[in-house]
């Protein structure tokens, strides 16, 4: 008789995380794990591409500054700082949270025109540890 693997334990190191996108915490919360949900898509999770497109679509149909854009693009895109941001742009370090905060809330409205409401996403253990 064959035998089947069956991971009985699997639950044990995953969890999920629900992102509310209808305000500005649940899309700093995206923006800040896009990398680990990034990540994801390439073990196969179709979702992860979902929320991803959906996120750069929000972020294009947000209407950011130049400015702006550098700001999440640094702060978030490349995890920086916002010290090590500020200095890249050439402003202050309060400036670039200010600039990321306006950028964020302009991509919540976005999110809220679109009725969007929260996306979940399940993280296991390797995805922790390739992040």
């Amino acid at each position: 008789m064959g035998h089947v693997k069956v991971d009985i334990a699997k639950s044990d190191r995953s969890y999920a995380v629900k992102y509310a996108l209808n305000d500005a915490a649940g899309v700093r919360s995206l923006l800040r794990d896009r990398h680990r949900i990034s990540s994801a898509r390439f073990r196969g999770d179709t979702a992860a591409s979902d929320i991803l497109i959906d996120l750069h679509s929000a972020i294009n149909s947000a209407g950011l500054t130049e400015r702006q854009t550098e700001a999440i693009a640094w702060v978030y895109g490349v995890d920086l700082t916002q010290e090590k941001a500020a200095a890249i742009m050439g402003v202050t370090q309060q400036a670039v949270a200010k600039m990321a905060d306006e950028a964020v809330e302009k991509i919540a409205a976005v999110y809220q025109r679109w009725d969007y409401g929260e996306v979940t996403c399940e993280y296991s253990e390797t995805s922790q540890q390739a992040a």
